[in-house]
């Protein structure tokens, strides 16, 4: 679909009717979501893209301010009426209107609160980025002279001076191309000299294209020559730990590991019991338990139907020892 920029208004008269018959041409609602947002720093290929765009539905005019609109009423045996042409017009341009604002940056449109048109916001912006004052351009020399390679890639690096020699001649101030050629190599590091002495040792300089594709080959092998990254190997593996809720006995076994140490006996070396240390509670004599004394054995003789317990496998109870001194006390009265 297309439409004619100049599409005057197709009238009839007729004496009887008097009849306006409007321009039956189509409204057209430009598609611009695969361009880029203008920013501050894109404005000379967000211009092309756009402008490229709009030409291509034959609304380039809207754009420039070329386009001539109609009046906005018609007048007919004296009586005045809205010009459908102009209405049309109108109806064009505040949809190209709403498609620029979609592919503007938010930082940028207040700066276009007081553009109405679509050749008011096309000014506003080319005024704004595009103007050769003499500050502009001096800091764009500026930018050219400052801007190195350092970290950058290849392609980051040239396409950050090919966007300000753009800028330049934009502002009517482009670069010669051998100048071009010479800040590129100036702002390349000591790894890229071998390509530095070949442009400078040819008589008639590269083009860009040309001199782009031999630094990107160079900077290839550059980075297939760096020393890979070894990691090592760790053989340990690495098993899930069972945690303990019991702070308890957590504490009882970090308690345990710290106190432990390494103990020099074999496996199977014979470990002797301990000597007691206690008194006899019988005959008092230190060295053997009340359970092992020899007045207990001569007590357990004469007492056979006796039964003693205890708790504990090396002392005997009150009621045990209380009996047997008793026993032992007769049994010394009645000897000789």
């Amino acid at each position: 679909m297309s439409q004619s920029d100049n599409s005057p208004v197709n009238t009839t008269m007729n004496a009887a009717s008097k009849t306006v018959t409007p321009n039956s041409d189509a409204l057209l609602n430009v598609n611009m979501t695969n361009v880029t947002p203008l920013t501050p720093t894109n404005y000379i290929m967000w211009s092309r893209q756009v402008h490229a765009l709009i030409d291509g539905y034959g609304l380039a005019s809207y754009l420039d301010g070329s386009k001539s609109f109609p009046a906005d009423t018609v007048t007919i045996d004296g009586t005045s009426s809205p010009n459908p042409a102009y209405v049309n017009c109108v109806r064009q341009d505040k949809l190209l209107y709403n498609a620029l604002l979609g592919v503007i940056s938010v930082s940028i449109q207040p700066i276009l609160s007081r553009a109405h048109t679509t050749a008011e916001i096309w000014a506003t912006l080319a005024s704004t980025y595009a103007k050769p004052s003499r500050g502009h351009i001096r800091q764009i020399k500026l930018q050219l002279k400052n801007w190195k390679k350092d970290t950058k890639t290849i392609d980051a690096y040239l396409q950050g001076l090919t966007t300000r020699f753009d800028e330049l001649a934009l502002l009517g101030k482009s670069l010669d191309h051998e100048d071009q050629v010479e800040l590129i190599l100036e702002g390349l590091p000591d790894e890229h000299k071998t390509i530095i002495d070949q442009v400078e040792g040819r008589d008639t300089p590269p083009t860009l294209t040309e001199l782009h594709e031999k630094l990107i080959n160079h900077e290839s092998k550059l980075l297939a020559t760096q020393p890979l990254l070894s990691t090592p190997i760790s053989a340990n593996v690495a098993l899930p730990q069972r945690t303990n809720k019991n702070p308890r006995s957590q504490n009882r076994f970090t308690q345990r590991n710290n106190n432990w140490t390494p103990s020099s006996r074999q496996p199977n070396e014979f470990r002797a019991p301990r000597p007691y240390l206690g008194r006899c509670q019988i005959c008092g004599t230190q060295g053997h338990s009340a359970k092992r004394c020899s007045q207990l054995t001569l007590f357990q003789q004469q007492q056979p139907r006796a039964n003693f317990t205890t708790t504990n496998p090396w002392l005997l109870d009150s009621a045990a020892t209380h009996h047997i001194f008793s026993y032992l006390a007769n049994l010394s009265l009645h000897q000789p």
